[in-house]
């Protein structure tokens, strides 16, 4: 039996097709935020982190990710601020110091340490990565709406009223949110979170 030149060529093509269509993965939209795309896989890692640095249960119901969802349009609508500012990232040594002082206090060896990442299903280098955006989170929060810490001695000194308290931050923080939140495209896509 003699094949001809295109049919071993078509053959060829389509064996090339299932092998692609095999190896991809398909993930699933989960939430959009203006432009940016979250995926299911990103919401079902922010929620396994969380319970990890928590050291909680680790829950994946729909509603745990519905959660986990919630934080990362807010981490997003961060980001987008921060992109038009200019906010330092943090170095590579401080998010090493604050996963060795994380390591240290919640754990009492190596085996321990490595045992809980696998167990929540995440890993170091996704570890370090939701450190640094901690991290990064908190600097932007710091200069965005932070009190100046001479202006803040000062205040204490003239009395209440002069300046906002730095336990206000938080406060300034969440109304910002609300308030971009709001004034954002923020589209949950239902099938995500059932």
């Amino acid at each position: 039996m003699s094949f001809s030149a295109s049919t071993l060529r078509r053959c060829g093509e389509l064996a090339l097709l299932a092998v692609c269509l095999h190896a991809a993965v398909v993930d699933r939209l989960a939430v959009v935020v203006g432009k940016t795309v979250i995926t299911e896989t990103e919401v079902l890692q922010e929620a396994r982190l969380e319970a990890f640095l928590n050291q909680g249960p680790l829950d994946l119901s729909g509603q745990q990710r519905k959660v986990a969802a919630e934080r990362l349009v807010d981490q997003q609508l961060v980001r987008n601020e921060m992109s038009i500012g200019s906010y330092p990232e943090p170095s590579a040594a401080e998010v090493d110091s604050m996963l060795r002082n994380f390591r240290q206090e919640h754990f009492t060896s190596e085996t321990q340490y490595h045992a809980a990442l696998e167990k929540y299903g995440i890993t170091e280098d996704q570890l370090k990565q939701h450190l640094k955006w901690q991290l990064s989170a908190i600097r932007f929060t710091d200069l965005r709406f932070g009190v100046p810490d001479g202006a803040q001695q000062s205040a204490d000194r003239a009395g209440p009223g002069t300046t906002p308290p730095k336990n206000d931050v938080d406060q300034q923080m969440d109304a910002w949110l609300k308030e971009t939140r709001s004034a954002a495209k923020v589209q949950f896509k239902p099938g995500a979170f059932q």
